[in-house]
Parts: structure tokens; sequence; C-alpha cells
């Protein structure tokens, strides 16, 4: 369980998906175009989650920027990608690019802390992390036995590190409840993640299957125990539901040995990982999407569910507190009993659910790469004009 957290865990083979678009972002150049170094324990085509797709993102974001770009990570890839993909190793044995000029080392896994840290001082380049999730928080939330590695591992970088960028401020709220973390502006900042996903055209397609769409990975704390639960109670009032479940994960195997056993092969479709164009098609005409986290750091997926204008049910998860205001832009549940009742009410009325979906399709203001990246692009000006005062050189 712990790999579903933190990613990497050993040797990993590409998923079937397929990162089949690239945000297209206009403007004018950075003036000042420097270096960054993103540290990640997921990178297409390997990825388990939300991770993977942020750093995907925000490094394309910086190359049509202008910036020089380079993703260090546990494996070697050979996938296309506009970016540099190095392994932990090269980097180690200096076989990457010595930087020239500004330099960023922005990490996106505690686990990779330490190398990236020997990296900057061997550089004298500033060093910021990005807390995806927090160990703690997770065992906490889900009554997990502690790893003591990996507390122990995350209480060092909150005490180390220069700059610390939240996803929530659910997040931060964690880190100083569990390991006393101050959060005061010179040392953290609360970045969380952004929309992208193609624009599709579906005048062809209009709202209507499927009936329920999840995506995500396949685990308990994704509330999975829940939606079976409501899958079976939604297909005994109507034999002809139909519900997509998008993705892979410990539970993937059961869900599919259990659409056999309950004869729901006409009901139920799970057809694992699927690629951005074909989960946006099923975004745009589905009638209710359906994301019941219980733990929950931020809530991508609901996010651009949301923000794509689906009626949206979600779980207890905190992370949704960001960008979710129930009865508002989305319905949020705490039972699989209150799921099923919620699903089935915006299945009944669908004015209920455009009515949502409206409301919700307002975070893509707010919510887009654009925006997201232009924020995480100013926090690294700001390092660099702090290196710049702090030695004299002039790094900007």
């Amino acid at each position: 369980m712990i790999s579903s957290i933190y990613g990497y865990q050993g040797s990993v083979s590409p998923t079937s998906a397929h990162w089949d678009w690239v945000p297209v972002l206009d403007g004018p150049a950075a003036p000042n175009p420097f270096t960054v170094w993103l540290f990640s324990s997921e990178v297409p085509p390997y990825f388990l989650g939300g991770l993977g797709r942020h750093v995907d993102r925000l490094a394309r974001y910086l190359v049509s920027r202008g910036h020089q770009v380079h993703v260090a990570t546990p494996y070697q890839s050979d996938y296309p990608l506009p970016y540099h993909v190095w392994s932990l190793d090269d980097v180690e044995k200096s076989q990457s690019p010595n930087p020239v000029g500004a330099t960023v080392i922005h990490v996106h896994d505690p686990r990779l802390w330490d190398r990236a840290h020997q990296l900057s001082l061997r550089w004298g380049c500033p060093l910021v992390i990005t807390w995806h999730t927090l160990y703690i928080a997770y065992a906490h939330y889900l009554s997990r036995p502690l790893n003591a590695q990996l507390t122990a591992q995350e209480r060092m970088v909150l005490a180390t590190g220069d700059r610390h960028i939240w996803v929530s401020q659910f997040l931060l709220r964690q880190a100083q409840i569990f390991y006393g973390h101050l959060p005061d502006a010179n040392r953290n900042t609360i970045i969380g993640n952004g929309v992208s996903f193609p624009s599709i055209d579906v005048s062809l397609s209009p709202k209507g299957f499927p009936d329920l769409l999840y995506f995500g990975r396949l685990e308990e704390e994704k509330g999975i125990d829940w939606l079976l639960v409501a899958l079976s109670d939604l297909i005994s009032r109507n034999p002809q539901f139909q519900a997509i479940l998008c993705g892979t994960g410990t539970m993937q195997e059961e869900i599919r040995s259990l659409i056999q056993l309950q004869g729901w092969t006409h009901n139920v479709h799970a057809p694992g990982m699927v690629g951005d164009e074909t989960l946006a098609r099923y975004i745009q005409t589905a009638q209710v999407a359906v994301l019941p986290s219980r733990f929950e750091p931020f809530g991508l997926t609901a996010l651009e569910a949301m923000a794509s204008g689906m009626a949206t049910v979600l779980g207890p998860a905190k992370g949704y507190q960001e960008f979710a205001e129930p009865y508002s832009n989305c319905l949020q549940v705490s039972t699989a009993n209150e799921l099923s009742m919620a699903v089935q009410s915006l299945c009944n009325d669908p004015a209920l659910g455009r009515q949502l979906g409206h409301e919700a399709s307002r975070l893509s203001e707010n919510w887009n790469w654009i925006s997201v990246g232009r924020k995480i692009e100013r926090e690294y000006e700001w390092l660099l004009r702090r290196t710049r005062e702090m030695t004299g050189e002039d790094t900007l």
C-alpha cells in the first residue's frame, strides 16, 4: 500500500494509457528563462495517479515558456516527451548536463529528497518540494499502522527544506498537527493541481452514456467498496443502468470478478487505464461522476470532472475542500447508502445535474494549467532572486 502513496517501489512497467494530449499554452516566452530539474517517481508512461500527470503538465508548461526542463526519475524511460528525462543513476554519475545559468531543483516525492539535496549543494542552486500527500495523514485517516522509516523521512524533509509547496490547506494542516510544522508564509505556500483535458466535440454524443463514471486508482481509500455497494442498489432499481470504472489498482481483479459473479457484464465496465481523449469523452457524455474517496490530499480527478461541467458526487475526503462547495457545485456523501441516493437523485433530476455542472465548470477559470503553472513559475523566480541576494550573483 505504501507504493500507492509514494509511487515508485522497485521495478515498474508502462501502463496501457496514451498520454495523447499536449496542452497548447499561448503567450510570450519568459523574458529570463532558466533551468528546472523536477525529481519525480512518476513520469509518462510510468504513473499511478495524479503526481505523474501533475509533473508532466508542469514540465510542458515550463517548456512552453521557454525554460529548459529536465526530469530525474528512478527508472530509464525513452518515451517521447518534449522535455529531457534522466534516470537518477545517470544524474548521480554526472552524465546529466551541468547547469548553465539560473537553476532550480523541484522535488515531487520526499523519498527522492536526499538525492536532490546533494545535487543542489553541488550546483549551488535553490531547492523546493511540492507535497502531493503525507504518508502519516494517509495512515491516520485509513487506520493503517505507521511505517517508521517513512515518517522519519517526512519529518527530516520538513525540517531541512527551505520552501514547501502544498497542494491543499488540508495537507499543510496535517503537517502542523502530526509534525508540528510551522505554517509560516516564508517557508510555505499553497498551490493545487491544474485541470488538463482536451476539448471534445460531443455534438453527436449527448449525455446519457454512461450513467455513472468513476476514474482514478482502484484502491480502498478511493471509496471503491462504497461504490460497489451503491452499484448493486442502482442496478437492482434499473437493470439498464450503465457504469464505467476507469483505472488500475489493487482492487481491479476483485472488481472484475464481482462483475462476473453478480451478472453485471452488461452494466459495469472496467477497461483499466484509458487515454486522455477517451476519458475526456466519457467525462463529457456521462450523467454523473462519482469520486467517493475517504482520503484525498487534493482530489485531481474530482476537480477535472467538475471543471468539465459534470454533475459530481464526492466522498468525505478533506482535500476536496479546496474547490468543492456541496449543494452548490457538487454533492458530498459519507456512506454507501448516501452515495446510492445521490446518484439516483441526479439520474432522476437532470436539471439538478445541469445546475451543479454549470457551477462546477467555473472552476476551470482558476484551476487551468496556465494559472497553476504561472504560480509555480513565480515560486522559482522568488527562489532565484533570494539566491542572488544571498550570494550576490546575478542569477536572473
